[in-house]
């Protein structure tokens, strides 16, 4: 795989400098917390204060006063830069592009905006992981053509030790704005005991076909750094991810469905609508990955699911 030059940076510096507002705005919480008196470093939330907000009703109480508290942020964006679009074809593996966007290209431009979001927010930064993401397609992207992004926090659910958050980008054109409609599904981690985690039923087991296999490399997540702007250190700084809960490298969760996407697409299946929740990151490097897909259920969805080994990295449905 050939590699994504250094160059492309240039083209990420709303994300770059999103990224310095999360760190300065961590710094100023962290001096903030130890300057309270009699600050124990049990009790706060982390994030812009707010405290009050977690541990209320969850999503019919304390979670929709803050969705009401954040306003959507609705900005028109330049196209992606051509060096920048075949870079990232390149990467994902793709092919049909030429005059249209990538539609899972959308965390290159989006991610600045769900940022800001975030920065308004009273949860702790550095605690958010990201677990899914639900891509619509309503129509192609054109390319060459400036973007109208729509990001707006859609949901809070609040339970013990977990805030669950969806946000929801609607990416177009001024004169169609509603082509890609993506929801990007995130929880923070808060301090204490979690819930308890449900078993679902033994449903039984789809007959999966191996659509097709692809694999990464350690600097795969450096790549995938470069052609979005997510520099999260987890992903490309070998000693700061071995000091992570990972214990090493790992994918973007991104980046993983992107690949499995389009690994999907060269098999032949057609969707408009994709689901997915990122059960195992992809650690790095890692060989052999392989996407399977079932045959389509009573409702006409199709199972998917991205699987290492042993290991189910992403698993959802598509229709």
């Amino acid at each position: 795989m050939s590699d994504v030059p250094y160059g492309l940076l240039r083209h990420q510096l709303p994300m770059l400098l999103t990224g310095a507002r999360v760190v300065g705005h961590t710094v100023l919480d962290a001096i903030t917390q130890a300057s309270r008196p009699g600050n124990r470093g049990d009790e706060g939330t982390g994030g812009g204060g707010g405290g009050g907000v977690v541990g209320g009703s969850g999503v019919d109480g304390a979670g929709l006063a803050v969705v009401g508290r954040v306003a959507p942020v609705v900005r028109m964006v330049a196209a992606p830069s051509d060096d920048l679009v075949a870079a990232y074809v390149r990467w994902a593996g793709a092919a049909g592009y030429d005059c249209e966007l990538p539609p899972h290209m959308v965390s290159q431009w989006s991610l600045p905006l769900v940022g800001e979001l975030l920065l308004r927010m009273p949860y702790k930064l550095t605690s958010v992981i990201n677990q899914g993401v639900t891509l619509r397609i309503h129509g192609p992207l054109p390319r060459h053509t400036p973007l109208r992004v729509n990001a707006a926090v859609e949901q809070i659910e609040e339970t013990p030790g977990r805030v669950k958050v969806v946000v929801a980008v609607v990416t177009g054109t001024a004169r169609q704005p509603a082509l890609v409609e993506t929801r990007l599904h995130m929880s923070f981690l808060l301090p204490g005991p979690r819930a308890a985690k449900t078993v679902p039923l033994q449903a039984e087991e789809p007959a999966w076909l191996i659509a097709g296999q692809w694999h990464a490399d350690v600097r795969d997540g450096l790549r995938f750094a470069l052609l979005t702007g997510d520099f999260n250190p987890i992903h490309w700084c070998g000693p700061l991810a071995r000091r992570s809960v990972f214990r090493g490298l790992v994918l973007h969760g991104f980046g993983s469905f992107v690949r499995s996407y389009e690994i999907l697409r060269q098999h032949g299946v057609d969707f408009q609508e994709i689901d997915v929740r990122f059960i195992k990151p992809v650690p790095l490097p890692c060989p052999a990955l392989s996407v399977h897909i079932a045959p389509p259920g009573s409702d006409g969805s199709r199972p998917v699911r991205l699987v290492g080994g042993a290991t189910v990295h992403l698993a959802g449905n598509l229709r």
